[in-house]
């Protein structure tokens, strides 16, 4: 019987997504938002945010995989790596994969993310023990605007970008995210579905560009999020983010040297729908 339906709220969505659910594991208000877990039928236990599905157990992989792997083989020797946001643990559980990686800073604002995700997802939140990772309860804009020359990768693992999570999609947050990373640093950050957020997506790019010499776009099918076709806008000082710099030796479900030349949108239609006169 699947009668008890959890019906998604994304307030940046024109769909709502709904699960059978078989049981409510966890609710609670934090200071920042309200955090639910509940268990499935098909896609296991889900970390939901403010109403928003965050991740499932089933699939979180396709999103923390590509979200990780492709800047850091972009890059020829990432040893310190900065997370903002990513409080359950699955974009560091990726990062770590990567043995010449010496240090990961991972910034969440939210406390009572991480202490759920230790909880109830412990195949995401294993990361958090490794002795390389320094873990910082505070807000991500602000941290990044204290560095400089710090980071070889910096990857943005935020929430929709309303709210508090808005101020990393902005022009001076990719300044400071510039000046954080050394000369050959590379940043990626989610940014939301090519279908329902187009606009917000070319914003996006157009501030990377005002910042940084190469930017890029690439794709992934994430189930659970609505739109599907998940965009990671790239912004480099150096390398070309579509060239796989280091062999691919990580244990990963998807995410291959193939699959990293192929998510990269296709140089032409990418240049297609950046123009201000593509419309969807």
């Amino acid at each position: 019987m699947r009668d008890v339906i959890f019906f998604e709220r994304d307030p940046y969505a024109p769909i709502r997504h709904a699960y059978a659910i078989k049981e409510v594991l966890y609710y609670k208000k934090s200071k920042y938002q309200e955090i639910l877990v509940v268990d499935t039928e098909d896609f296991g236990k889900l970390l939901i945010l403010d109403g928003v599905v965050q991740l499932d157990e089933r699939f979180e992989f396709t999103y923390h995989e590509f979200l990780a792997h492709v800047p850091l083989f972009a890059h020829q020797n990432p040893r310190s790596v900065l997370i903002i946001g990513g409080g359950d643990g699955g974009t560091l559980r990726e990062v770590l994969k990567h043995k010449c990686v010496e240090r990961v800073v991972l910034v969440d604002i939210d406390e009572e993310v991480i202490k759920v995700s230790k909880r109830f997802f412990p195949t995401l939140s294993s990361g958090f023990s490794d002795s390389r990772v320094i873990v910082l309860n505070e807000d991500g804009y602000e941290f990044v605007k204290k560095c400089e020359a710090e980071f070889d990768v910096v990857i943005v693992d935020s929430t929709d970008p309303v709210g508090f999570a808005h101020a990393l999609i902005t022009e001076d947050f990719f300044r400071y995210v510039f000046r954080a990373l050394k000369e050959d640093g590379i940043y990626v950050g989610q940014t939301e579905s090519l279908y329902y957020h187009l606009e917000l997506l070319k914003k996006v790019q157009k501030s990377l560009r005002e910042v940084f010499p190469i930017t890029d776009l690439y794709a992934w099918v994430v189930p659970i999020y609505a739109g599907y076709w998940w965009s990671f806008s790239v912004g480099s000082k150096k390398f070309n983010p579509r060239e796989v710099k280091r062999k691919v030796d990580v244990n990963t479900k998807f995410y291959s040297e193939e699959l990293h030349k192929h998510c990269f949108l296709p140089k032409n239609f990418y240049k297609k729908i950046m123009s201000e006169e593509f419309k969807l």
